[in-house]
């Protein structure tokens, strides 16, 4: 299904071309997935550097990951428009919300083949391009720790965590070892690791969040500088067992290699020891 088939039902006034599409990518200084999370979006996107929304319509979608990848951010009507001088020429978009787009907005994903650079093309130039990739149960956000058993993040929702050092993710993550397990969800193959620092395993889902791959040389081949540029977003991380802070490095190797044991991870999977 094409978002813009979506956009039709949701107002029957919408049309192609009385629409701009908003792509929002990282700037140099923000990420606008960030912004999103923060509250901050309709803000951050009404200050504008030229007059990017000549058009009644604005369909904003956010870089989620991929290059290919956005999330659905908002259909705005654009109510009004003012010049401004300083600190340097810009321009202040007055948007609405539509309220009938509300419900998608965080949820949904989508994919498009659009590969150039420009960050506000033209709604004809998008109407048969962005197809509808996933819908989520609930708005993305940056929630709280679920506890480590219900731990399931996806490499951008990890970087998410990461970036913002979101506390609570952070505190649990940073007080235990333990054993996790990382699911290639492309290929189905898995990966089993060992948290053994001082910083537990928070310390070392920060390398992943850094690399894509963590230094390991299964997955650094796979998922390096030498992968498709999205290859590492099909990446989840969970947890197989936690152990305390001040366990011995002996235990958690035990416990690592029994997963990759029961897991059959050296037979079929990405580990190589």
């Amino acid at each position: 299904m094409l978002l813009f088939d979506l956009l039709k039902m949701w107002e029957p006034t919408f049309t192609p071309t009385t629409a701009k599409v908003h792509l929002a990518r990282h700037n140099g200084e923000e990420h606008p997935l960030d912004v999103f999370l923060e509250g901050q979006f309709d803000r951050w996107q009404s200050w504008q550097a030229n007059q990017n929304f000549k058009k009644e319509f604005v369909v904003s979608l956010i870089q989620a990951g991929r290059p290919n990848s956005w999330l659905f951010a908002g259909l705005f009507r654009k109510v009004g428009c003012t010049k401004h001088s300083t600190p340097r020429k810009h321009y202040i978009y007055e948007l609405q919300r539509i309220d009938a787009a509300e419900e998608w907005v965080g949820r949904l994903y989508l994919t498009s083949a659009y590969k150039k650079r420009h960050s506000y093309p033209l709604g004809t130039t998008m109407a048969a391009d962005l197809v509808v990739r996933e819908l989520l149960p609930k708005r993305l956000s940056v929630g709280d720790f679920p506890g480590y058993k219900a731990v399931n993040l996806t490499k951008e929702h990890l970087d998410i965590v990461v970036r913002h050092d979101v506390k609570s993710w952070r505190a649990a993550l940073a007080n235990v070892k333990g054993v996790y397990l990382i699911t290639d969800s492309a290929t189905g193959k898995l990966y089993v690791g060992k948290a053994d620092g001082e910083e537990g395993i928070w310390g070392r889902w920060r390398t992943y969040a850094a690399t894509g791959h963590g230094g390991n040389v299964a997955l650094k081949k796979e998922f390096g500088i030498e992968a498709l540029p999205d290859r590492k977003y099909d990446l989840r991380f969970s947890i197989l067992e936690i152990a305390d802070i001040h366990a011995m490095k002996s235990e958690i190797s035990a416990r690592e290699s029994h997963w990759k044991a029961v897991l059959l991870t050296r037979i079929h999977g990405y580990n190589r020891n």
